[in-house]
């Protein structure tokens, strides 16, 4: 299945945050844990560190605010 930006719900995704910093996106069983982080090569760094096999896809800050703004990731 897609997310709405177009990226696979499998995909690990990065994209910078609209509060500032970039967040990281990681599909579990239980829905999406959302993790930020201040800079984007942080959050690229821990895409990687998840496991070196993921597929991460990069969003760019138009589409953060379109679709994920609103997201908590306290409540995640």
């Amino acid at each position: 299945m897609l997310t709405p930006e177009g990226a696979d719900d499998a995909e690990t995704i990065v994209r910078p945050c609209t509060s500032g910093g970039w967040q990281v996106e990681v599909p579990t069983s239980g829905g999406v844990n959302v993790t930020i982080v201040p800079t984007e090569q942080d959050a690229l760094a821990l895409a990687r560190s998840i496991g070196p096999t993921i597929q991460v896809r990069v969003l760019p800050a138009t589409e953060c605010q379109s679709s994920r703004s609103a997201l908590d990731p306290d409540q995640v």
